[in-house]
């Protein structure tokens, strides 16, 4: 059946292209089918599930079951042409005109039923704390491997580890890796253990082993590793400095000086030492360190142990996690060398930030953070203190802010949709220097709708942060078969509401199950959800309408974007959501503590502006 041109609601998966025309696609058609079109419905095809189909050109493989025993239905459908229209130029039919924000809710609420809210988090289980451990073996006669080295799975084809474990004392190189094992001398979780054979070990091209500099190298994997919940890859630690707290090193070397290599993981607690300190507890030798300590190495420390024979190659590393709560390795050193493994020993090592480039260049990947929490092949350990989820995007109520038409970045401010022409924002996000924004839009490829008017408080002052909330009025309506607006909180409200988490509005990378289909600048737009354990701001200050929410979350960099001029919300019973403020560019990344403007004091500005005649505002004309 082909379908005539018309226009319909949009409502495209947010899956990749490549993704939604393989598996997501026909997964997301089973069990559905198209309801009969009768007149009244002649410009809109529903799925009986509620999904609703647009695309240029786009096939649609159908399965579905009308009855028990029916027979297996497959319709090829071809849509043309469709038009996806969030806002229109005239007042839509169900168009109305509010006394105020205590109607906002009947007004809107009742519009849409809200679709699910995708939610990544929960508890996940998972065997292996190091998923990217490696072991570095020799083969011997009679099949017995000597497991000398240590490595990182860094992708699924490769591990990183030290140059001077390209061979043995024998001078032979390694031969095989373990994956997945945390006791080599037992059979417990062989199970889930992966054994795989070496193909090249690459080292650095500028080491040498009289010197103890550039020692860092990759191991090439015979297969792909199957990512599961014993093995997973970590990622990279790409900043120059290490982190201040406390990093973890991991092997199965000896438990001491002169002992023999543990067949058990262990792990200890390192501190990272300054290059003066470094200095002072490593012996001077010139021959093999004509240029003492580099930049590209560093040190670390415990009172207690350090690293030992065995460990080399391993990481020293720390943790992580993405807006989900989901914790991710980052592989900050190489185990290279150090002073004898005693208490207060100290261990040298590589430091992998410096060798990014060169690394990426023979594994032929990029290894940013966005990809590697953005490919999610394994599971991970959870944090349940954290948590967001993933808003869906439709109904649309958050929209970016654009100063052309042209800009796709709908993510340098955002604002919240609370009327049909009414886009609630921060007063710094449309006085900056770029002047008052001309458009908003839901989406980088969405429609454009223009302002008309911008209304900033007549109290608020730049470079400060008091008073700053400004309302948009668009030239358009919202179309409500497309969009939601949300309303603020009011009244009894705001007490009954006081125990529950806020949902702090931010942008995250889109998470892909397998890479060929990632794309590091496709984004999703998520809630942070944070309880109210509130922080103090200057108290020298009268900052009455600003709001305080602590939060301390290390997450790995540069995988979330605050949403300046976003919305702050607050689900107020489930799927139902008021506004409760407008994040504040005071809020330090996505894991600082969360400020915001409180919308709560303003009702009244707002209300006068949306629902009487207007009075002397600060008004931009657009």
């Amino acid at each position: 059946m082909i379908l005539p041109n018309r226009t319909m609601i949009c409502h495209p998966s947010s899956a990749g292209k490549g993704e939604e025309n393989h598996a997501i696609k026909m997964r997301r058609m089973q069990n559905r089918f198209i309801k009969p079109i009768v007149p009244e419905e002649a410009n809109m095809f529903v799925l009986q599930s509620g999904f609703i189909i647009r695309g240029g050109q786009t096939h649609f493989f159908l399965s579905g079951l009308e009855k028990m025993n029916m027979l297996l239905l497959v319709l090829l459908v071809t849509v043309s042409s469709v038009q996806c229209t969030e806002f229109l130029d005239d007042p839509p039919s169900d168009y109305t005109v509010g006394k105020g924000f205590e109607d906002c809710a009947s007004r809107f609420s009742a519009i849409w039923k809200i679709p699910f809210i995708q939610g990544l988090g929960g508890t996940r289980a998972y065997q292996g704390e190091f998923q990217h451990m490696a072991a570095i073996g020799w083969t011997r006669p009679e099949n017995k491997i000597d497991y000398l080295c240590g490595g990182s799975l860094i992708t699924l084809k490769f591990v990183l580890t030290a140059a001077h474990c390209a061979v043995d004392y024998d001078n032979l190189p390694p031969d095989t890796v373990r994956l997945g094992d945390t006791d080599l001398a037992s059979t417990d979780d062989d199970e889930s253990a992966q054994q795989i054979p070496i193909v090249r070990f690459i080292k650095h091209p500028q080491y040498r082993e009289s010197r103890k500099y550039y020692d860092i190298a990759l191991v090439e994997l015979a297969n792909v590793v199957d990512a599961d919940d014993a093995v997973c890859v970590a990622c990279v630690w790409r900043e120059p400095e290490a982190p201040t707290n406390l990093l973890d090193a991991v092997g199965f070397g000896a438990l001491g000086f002169g002992e023999k290599l543990s067949p058990t993981l262990q792990k200890v607690q390192l501190r990272a030492l300054s290059a003066v300190q470094c200095a002072e507890r490593i012996p001077a030798n010139r021959r093999q360190m004509p240029e003492g300590l580099r930049d590209d190495q560093l040190c670390a420390h415990s009172k207690t142990m350090d690293t030992c024979e065995g460990d080399s190659g391993g990481p020293l590393q720390t943790e992580a996690v993405d807006v989900f709560g989901e914790t991710y390795p980052l592989v900050v050193g190489v185990v290279s060398f150090g002073t004898p493994c005693i208490e207060g020993s100290t261990g040298v090592y590589t430091r992998v930030s410096s060798y990014v480039d060169w690394i990426e260049k023979e594994v032929n990947q990029s290894l940013s953070y966005k990809t590697c929490t953005g490919v999610g092949m394994c599971s991970r350990k959870r944090n349940v203190a954290v948590s967001a989820t993933v808003r869906p995007k439709w109904p649309i109520n958050r929209v970016g802010l654009l100063w052309e038409r042209e800009e796709i970045d709908i993510y340098q401010c955002g604002g919240l949709l609370i009327d049909f022409q009414y886009v609630l924002t921060s007063a710094e996000c449309v006085t900056s220097s770029k002047g008052f924004p001309k458009f908003v839009s839901a989406a980088a490829d969405g429609d454009r709708a223009p302002i008309a008017d911008v209304f900033v408080h007549p109290q608020y002052r730049r470079k400060r942060v008091a008073f700053d909330i400004a309302l948009i009025k668009l030239r358009k309506y919202a179309n409500l078969e497309e969009t939601q607006p949300i309303c603020p909180m009011i009244g009894k409200q705001l007490a009954q509401s006081s125990h529950i988490p806020v949902g702090v509005g931010a942008s995250t990378v889109n998470r892909r199950f397998q890479l060929q289909y990632f794309n590091s600048s496709a984004t999703s737009y998520v809630l942070q959800i944070s309880a109210r354990e509130q922080c103090t701001l200057d108290k020298n200050a009268n900052w009455t309408d600003l709001v305080c929410i602590k939060r301390n979350i290390s997450l790995v960099p540069d995988t979330c974007k605050v949403d300046f001029g976003g919305p702050v919300l607050i689900e107020e019973r489930e799927d139902v959501y008021r506004a409760y403020g407008v994040i504040s560019r005071r809020t330090k990344g996505c894991g600082g503590d969360a400020i915001f403007t409180e919308i709560a004091p303003h009702l009244q500005w707002l209300e006068s502006i949306m629902f009487k005649q207007l009075n002397q505002w600060l008004v931009f004309a657009g």
